[in-house]
């Protein structure tokens, strides 16, 4: 009960997480990305980050009877993840 009061006051819930900080590979490929997936645990929007190997991902699992125009919402992450990435030093 004290979870879905918790989940229900919030519209985004965040997360991240460290990944590997070298290369790995797997079945001798190496692997250049990594994507979480969050849970979406009673929020509009769960946004999930994971670095691996001097790269971040970023996964948006996304209530889409909450956010109405996910093109829009999708279009405002870019704006935003713009303005932070072009303020972050070199």
């Amino acid at each position: 009960m004290a979870f879905n009061l918790v989940g229900s006051a919030a519209e985004l819930s965040a997360s991240n997480m460290p990944g590997v900080p070298y290369p790995v590979y797997m079945a001798g490929a190496r692997v250049e990305r990594v994507f979480p997936f969050g849970p979406l645990p009673g929020v509009a929007v769960m946004a999930s980050l994971i670095s691996h190997d001097g790269t971040c991902c970023i996964g948006l699992n996304i209530d889409g009877d909450a956010i109405k125009d996910i093109d829009v919402f999708m279009e405002c992450m870019d704006e935003g993840l713009a303005e932070v990435t072009s303020i972050a030093p070199s």
